[in-house]
C-alpha cells in the first residue's frame, strides 16, 4: 500500500502555506491525546506577551513541519527514483516532523530550560518526544492502522526506531574530515558503515539522507528550523532575511548528493542558493535578538521560572496507577507529564492554598499582568571568544552565565565606589538591579556560521549511472568575505525597577550604563574604549572615526 498516492483525509487551513493536506493513517494520530495537547503549549513560550499576535501553539507548528517534510520527501521520490524511498521511509519521515515536539513542557523550552536547572534536573523534551512517540506507535489502534506500511513484528519495532532516531540522533557527529582523506575510498566506506551502525539502527548509510529532514544536527537546516522561522516571523510582524520565496526556492533546487569528506548520501542543495541557505542562520539570530530574547522576554521568563519553583511542589498531576507526581517530578511519568501545559499559570492563580509559597508564586505571576517587569536601563554585546581571557577558565565552562555573575560582582564595586566619591549617601549603591543574558547564536557553536557545514552541488542536477552527483562545500572566500568571524554573541544587559525611568533618576541610569560598560572592560569581556585626545593634543591616528572626522573638517579649507 503507497499511502503517498491516497488522496488527504484532512485539508487544514494555514496562515503560512495555504493548506496542509494529511493523508491516512497520518491522521490518526492527529486525533491522539498526546498530539492535542500541543493546542495548549505556546510555539513561543511567553514571547506573546510582548507580542500578543504570537500565540499560536506547537500544534500548527508540528502541523506545518509535517507538512514541509511530507513535500521534500515527495519531491525527491519523483526527481530521484534511483533513492529507491520507500513508503515506509515517507512515512516514518513525515511522522518524525509531525511529532518531533509532542514531548515539549510548560512554556516550552523555559521548562526544560531554566526551570530544569533551577531543580537540579537534565531533563530535555527530545528524551519525552521519543517516550510520547513510542507510546502514541504502540498504542493498538495505531499500529493497526500502520501495519500495512510500517510492516509487523520486528520490522514495525524498527521503523518506530527510525521515527526516534529522525528526531534525536547525531548521526553524522563521527565525521572527520581530516583523517576520512587519509584512507582509501574503500576504506573510507568500511569506517562510515562501522560507525553508523555504532549511532543508528533505523536505517543503513544509503538512506543517510532522510536524517538531514526533520532534525539536522550538522548544520541546522531542517524543514523544522525553516518553518518556525515563517511562522514565528509571521505572528511577530518582525521581518526576516528567510522568506516564503526563498523556502520555495530551496525546494526547487534541492537534491540528494554525495558528501565529498565521508561518502554518504546528504540533502543539497544548488550553489546559486547559498544566499537563502546563509538566510536561516541569520535569521534564527535575528528572532533570538528581537523576538525570543526580547529584554522585556527574559526579565518576564525569571519571573514565570520563580513562579513554578515556588509552587511547583504544591502542583499535583496524576501518573500511572494513580500516584502523584509535582511539577518538578512529572518528567518522571509520561502519563502525568501529558497534563502539564500552559495551564498551570492559571491553576498557580486559581489556587486556593494559604501555603506562603503558593502566595509568593502567585505574587509573581501578577507582577506579569501589571506589567512589573522592570525595564533595561544598559547593555552591551561581546564576543563568546572575549570569556577566554580569564586566565585559565575555557569558554565552554565559563559560559554566559558566569560573565553576567562576574560584570554584576564588578558593577556592585563600582556604583559603591562612585556613591563614596560623590556623597550619594547610599542612594546608588543600594539601587536593585539585575545582570542578565542573551546568547544570540545561528544554530551551531560560537565560531561556525552554518552554511559552511551545508553541502552543494554545482550545475544542472542529475544522477550518474543512477548515482547521485558528488556534493561540494563553499569555499573559504565566501566565508570570509561573507560571514561574520563569530557566529554567535552574547549580550548583557541589566534590567531596574521602572522608576529609574523617572526624570529625577536619569543621573543614576547614566551612573548604572558606565558601571556596566566600565566592568565590561576591566573584567576583559570588552576591548577598552578610545578616549578623545584633549583639545590641545592631535588625534591619534587609531583614534575613532568621529575624532578623524573632526580633524578632516578643521584641516578643510
Amino acid at each position: 500500500m503507497n499511502w503517498t498516492n491516497q488522496s488527504p483525509k484532512h485539508i487544514i487551513n494555514d496562515n503560512v502555506y495555504g493548506t496542509v493536506r494529511v493523508p491516512s493513517p497520518i491522521d490518526k494520530i492527529l486525533d491522539t491525546v498526546e498530539f492535542q495537547r500541543l493546542r495548549s503549549l505556546k510555539q513561543t513560550g511567553l514571547v506573546y506577551r510582548v507580542y500578543p499576535n504570537c500565540e499560536h501553539s506547537r500544534f500548527v507548528h508540528s502541523l506545518g513541519t509535517f507538512s514541509l517534510a511530507y513535500g521534500l520527501v515527495d519531491k525527491l521520490r519523483h526527481n530521484q527514483p534511483s533513492l529507491n524511498i520507500t513508503p515506509a521511509d515517507h512515512t516514518c519521515v513525515s511522522v518524525a516532523a509531525l511529532l518531533h515536539d509532542v514531548g515539549h513542557g510548560p512554556f516550552s523550552h523555559l521548562f526544560d530550560g531554566e526551570f530544569a536547572k533551577r531543580c537540579g534536573s537534565s531533563f530535555k523534551h527530545e528524551d519525552m518526544s521519543i517516550r510520547c512517540i513510542r507510546r502514541i506507535m504502540m498504542n493498538d489502534d495505531i499500529k493497526s492502522s500502520f501495519e500495512s506500511i510500517l510492516g509487523t513484528g520486528e520490522t514495525y519495532e524498527q521503523n518506530v526506531q527510525f521515527i526516534t532516531e529522525l528526531i534525536s540522533a547525531r548521526p553524522f557527529d563521527f565525521k572527520d574530515s581530516e583523517s576520512f582523506k587519509a584512507l582509501s575510498d574503500s576504506e573510507r566506506e568500511e569506517a562510515v558503515k562501522r560507525e553508523w551502525s555504532s549511532l543508528v539502527s533505523g536505517r543503513g548509510p544509503e538512506k543517510s539522507f532522510l536524517y538531514d529532514i526533520v532534525s539536522n544536527s550538522d548544520n541546522g537546516h531542517d524543514v523544522d528550523k525553516m518553518d518556525y522561522l515563517l511562522r514565528d516571523s509571521k505572528a511577530s510582524g518582525v521581518a526576516i532575511t528567510f522568506s516564503e520565496a526563498s523556502l520555495y526556492r530551496l525546494l526547487d533546487h534541492v537534491r540528494v548528493v554525495i558528501d565529498p569528506n565521508s561518502g554518504l548520501k546528504r540533502i543539497g542543495y544548488s550553489l546559486k542558493c547559498v544566499g537563502e541557505i546563509k538566510s536561516i542562520g541569520d535569521s534564527r539570530q535575528e528572532l533570538h535578538s528581537k523576538v525570543y530574547q526580547h529584554k522585556a522576554v527574559r526579565f518576564i521568563e525569571t519571573l514565570m521560572v520563580d513562579a513554578l519553583y515556588k509552587a511547583g511542589d504544591l502542583l499535583k498531576y496524576r501518573g500511572t496507577n494513580g500516584k502523584l507526581f509535582s511539577l518538578s517530578e512529572v518528567t518522571e511519568d509520561v502519563e502525568a507529564y501529558l497534563q502539564t501545559s500552559d495551564f498551570v499559570e492559571q491553576e498557580i492563580l486559581n489556587s486556593s492554598s494559604s501555603d506562603p509559597r503558593m502566595v509568593e508564586a502567585q505574587q509573581c505571576l501578577l507582577k506579569i499582568q501589571r506589567r512589573e517587569i522592570g525595564c533595561k536601563v544598559g547593555c552591551f554585546e561581546m564576543s563568546p571568544k572575549n570569556a577566554t581571557q580569564v586566565d585559565g577558565i575555557a569558554n565552554n565552562e565559563i559560559g554566559a552565565t558566569e560573565v553576567v555573575k562576574k560584570v554584576e560582582e564588578r558593577m556592585k564595586q563600582i556604583l559603591k565606589a562612585t556613591d563614596e566619591a560623590e556623597g550619594l549617601e547610599g542612594k546608588l549603591e543600594n539601587i536593585q538591579f539585575r545582570v542578565m543574558h542573551s546568547v544570540l547564536g545561528r544554530g551551531l557553536d560560537e565560531k561556525t556560521h552554518p552554511v559552511e557545514r551545508q553541502i552543494f552541488y554545482d550545475g544542472k542536477p542529475k544522477d550518474n549511472d543512477g548515482q547521485p552527483m558528488m556534493g561540494c562545500y563553499v569555499d573559504d572566500d565566501y566565508i570570509i568575505n561573507n560571514c561574520p568571524r563569530m557566529a554567535t554573541k552574547w549580550e548583557i544587559f541589566v534590567m531596574g525597577d521602572r522608576s529609574l525611568k523617572d526624570e529625577c533618576n536619569a543621573g543614576f541610569i547614566e551612573h548604572i550604563k558606565n558601571a556596566l560598560r566600565e566592568a565590561g572592560e576591566a573584567e576583559k569581556f570588552l576591548t577598552p574604549r578610545k578616549r578623545s585626545p584633549p583639545q590641545d593634543e592631535s588625534p591619534d591616528p587609531s583614534c575613532s572615526v568621529a575624532a578623524k572626522r573632526r580633524l578632516f573638517s578643521s584641516n578643510a579649507p
